[in-house]
């Protein structure tokens, strides 16, 4: 009798672990909830995912679509779908506030083409490109004291999209401050000059020729993306 009591036991043990996927079901204002009480919002388009961690439980709709920890961060904290560049679904906990772009001071930025890869041009704050981690921080401080000032004033500087794209790149910004994401804005090459686009506010800045030395001097490095992880891009 304890033998058939401790077989059963272990059997429900069995079970309570195969079935300890997490469910999240969205709420009627959209905030992603938990049976635990853990709500989630849904990180406005720019914010992206640095890793995609172990699988970690689905989303209770007709989509149905699983989620992942990023990385090895607290799940309660973030979580991300599968991984899709910018466009993959990312939640972080309604008990944190996401920073601005400048807010978040980030210490590098990732010159990226992404195709059918993501391709990682160079990385821009280390110096492995300009041979200057000084001069890499004077681009990035640039580069985000005028998109700030943009953004705060509304004043969009071209049309957007242009008509005149020769290339476009994604540049990550990344910040050890704020781990589980990047910040993503659009760079395109165009006939007319160079451009940054934040997609969140719709600003546009001309960048001059403040990052021509990175992609004109870099030859791609492609990384599969199923395999997307901070260290590559």
């Amino acid at each position: 009798m304890k033998r058939t009591t401790a077989l059963l036991l272990l059997l429900t043990l069995l079970l309570c672990a195969c079935s300890k996927e997490a469910v999240y079901t969205f709420d009627q204002d959209g905030t992603l909830t938990d049976k635990s009480g853990n709500a989630y919002y849904s990180a406005p388009v720019g914010y992206e995912p640095t890793n995609q961690g172990d699988k970690y439980g689905k989303i209770d709709d007709a989509i149905g679509e699983t989620l992942y920890r990023v990385g090895d961060l607290d799940p309660e904290d973030y979580l991300t779908g599968g991984y899709s560049g910018g466009t993959t679904s990312f939640f972080y906990s309604t008990d944190i506030v996401l920073p601005a772009l400048w807010e978040m001071q980030p210490s590098l930025c990732y010159l990226c083409q992404q195709e059918t890869n993501i391709i990682t041009i160079c990385t821009i704050g280390d110096g492995s490109q300009s041979g200057s981690a000084d001069a890499d921080k004077e681009v990035i401080e640039t580069i985000l004291s005028r998109m700030q000032s943009a953004i705060e004033t509304g004043s969009t500087e071209s049309i957007w999209p242009r008509g005149d794209v020769n290339e476009t790149y994604q540049l990550k910004f990344y910040s050890d401050q704020w781990p589980a994401f990047y910040y993503n804005l659009t760079l395109a090459v165009c006939g007319g000059g160079t451009y940054l686009y934040d997609r969140q506010s719709k600003i546009c800045i001309n960048t001059d020729d403040l990052l021509t030395p990175y992609y004109e001097a870099s030859a791609p490095e492609s990384v599969p993306m199923d395999s997307v992880t901070e260290a590559d891009i």
